[in-house]
């Protein structure tokens, strides 16, 4: 009967929410009666770099747990926010919720998610875990578990910088230089990649220029800083580092450059380092990752799992079972290890990891010495949605128009303190 009500649950909510249909693609659980089934959409069920880590941890969870199943199915990330948010809204939640954390606090604020304080209290995560953690919790309860927190990288390719006779930048304005060095030689080769069309990668570009000058767009008590000094030095270095950028890309024809051996440098995380061993053997020697060209090394919340607000006992528990299972030890060195990206508990980068992957030493550095782009504001912390728009269509005049930064900076501190609540 537990069988059959998950599959009527989940029959029920594509047809009240039509979108939800091409996500569900006919995916539906296959399990023996009585077994509960646990509902994981996710849009790294079919990710080369993370889908690996996922599926051992389900056989691991499966075989412990003889009377569950985890329907675990590919959710395009481009939608994938927007599809939960529905579901949510109609008060159907999938029972094991994974998140990109930037929207875990809209979640949260929202009351769809469940607080974890108790839980976590059984546990060491909260003593153990990078103290990007901390983006975990809102109104003083944590609510869910962060699965990756990284420090932005600055990935560059030594022979486009050697052939334009600049070092590697440690600074904004070395930054700058080079990128116009290697511009200003003949051929095809671009200074900086970034995203250059307006996308949700607007808003990560332009902030780690903000975070990396000690600024942010606002303070913890809400005041909103976009058109303070330090802003606009970060605006005006982004928009000139930008104007050696290709013009009209996204986020993935800029990676497709760089491994082409087009891009000199963009900044991004340690993720990038997985589509790097794609590259070809003569562009792959060149191409290196080192530290940001910032004071202050920006960081990131990548994605996390969560309990649904109001989850049945029996699913919550099941839920938190394979929550507590991927923060064991043993889970979090597997994550590292197939990822190529440090996973968050103390200790995960082990000796035979940084064997396969030298770089998790550098990416585990800028994780612990990292500071979140995201917004510090509760206002804005729980409209992140808004706030992610307001800050791309204010990256586009940058790139796009002529306006002066002063203007720019004036229009956007006026669309943040506009953001409030739905």
């Amino acid at each position: 009967m537990i069988a059959l009500h998950r599959k009527l649950r989940r029959g029920l909510a594509v047809a009240a929410a039509a979108v939800l249909l091409a996500a569900a693609g006919g995916c539906g659980p296959s399990t023996e009666d009585g077994k509960l089934v646990l509902e994981f959409p996710s849009w790294q069920a079919d990710d080369e770099s993370f889908s690996p880590f996922w599926h051992e941890l389900i056989a691991a969870y499966e075989d412990a747990h003889p009377d569950v199943d985890i329907d675990f199915y590919q959710v395009p990330f481009d939608s994938f926010v927007a599809q939960q948010t529905t579901r949510f809204a109609a008060g159907d939640p999938p029972d094991i919720v994974h998140l990109p954390s930037s929207n875990a606090v809209e979640f949260a604020a929202r009351g769809w998610l469940a607080p974890l304080d108790e839980r976590l209290a059984g546990t060491d995560v909260l003593r153990t875990w990078t103290p990007l953690q901390e983006q975990m919790k809102w109104d003083g309860h944590y609510y869910g578990l962060l699965l990756l927190g990284y420090g932005y990288a600055l990935f560059y390719n030594e022979q486009l910088l050697q052939q334009a006779g600049v070092q590697v930048p440690k600074t904004p304005e070395q930054l700058l230089t080079a990128a116009r060095a290697v511009s200003a030689k003949q051929g095809d080769s671009f200074g900086f990649g970034a995203t250059t069309v307006q996308n949700p990668d607007n808003y990560t570009e332009l902030t780690s220029f903000l975070v990396g000058n000690h600024a942010s767009w606002s303070e913890p008590d809400g005041k909103i800083t976009a058109d303070t000094e330090r802003a606009r030095t970060a605006l005006e270095q982004y928009r000139e580092v930008l104007a050696t950028a290709p013009p009209g890309i996204q986020s993935q024809q800029r990676n497709e450059l760089f491994l082409n051996g087009q891009i000199a440098m963009l900044v991004d995380g340690p993720f990038l380092l997985s589509e790097v061993e794609g590259a070809s053997a003569e562009v792959r020697e060149h191409l290196k990752v080192t530290a940001p060209p910032f004071d202050v090394v920006p960081g990131g919340v990548s994605n996390s799992l969560h309990i649904p607000a109001g989850a049945e006992p029996e699913v919550a528990d099941a839920v938190w079972d394979f929550v507590e299972l991927a923060s064991q030890p043993r889970w979090q060195e597997r994550y590292t290890q197939l990822t190529g990206v440090p996973a968050p508990r103390e200790g995960s980068v082990t000796e035979q990891a940084l064997a396969e992957t030298p770089e998790l030493e550098l990416f585990a550095r800028l994780a612990d010495e990292a500071v979140d782009i995201f917004p510090e504001s509760p206002q804005l912390r729980r409209n992140y949605g808004r706030v992610g728009d307001a800050v791309a269509a204010a990256a586009i005049r940058l790139i796009a128009t002529d306006l002066p930064v002063a203007r720019v900076a004036q229009s956007l501190q006026r669309d943040l303190e506009g953001v409030g609540d739905d």
